[in-house]
């Protein structure tokens, strides 16, 4: 039990690191967008990996609660 637990914390990490990233990405395209630049479809593509990343976080949490 303990393993899975450290399983899951480890890959919440690795999640937790992607929607960072992709938080990041999001900010420089609306920057972008702002300056009239044609992001549109990048940015729409980062919104909708966002959100799939944000809902894995949220898997991820309530198995590590489950499992603790």
């Amino acid at each position: 039990m303990e393993r899975i637990k450290s399983i899951l914390s480890k890959r919440l990490e690795v999640v937790k690191l992607r929607k960072y990233a992709i938080i990041r990405e999001e900010a420089r395209l609306m920057r972008l967008a702002k300056q009239k630049k044609q992001v549109a479809l990048q940015l729409a593509k980062v919104k909708r990996e966002k959100l799939a990343v944000m809902a894995e976080e949220a898997r991820l949490l309530r198995a590590i609660k489950q499992a603790g």
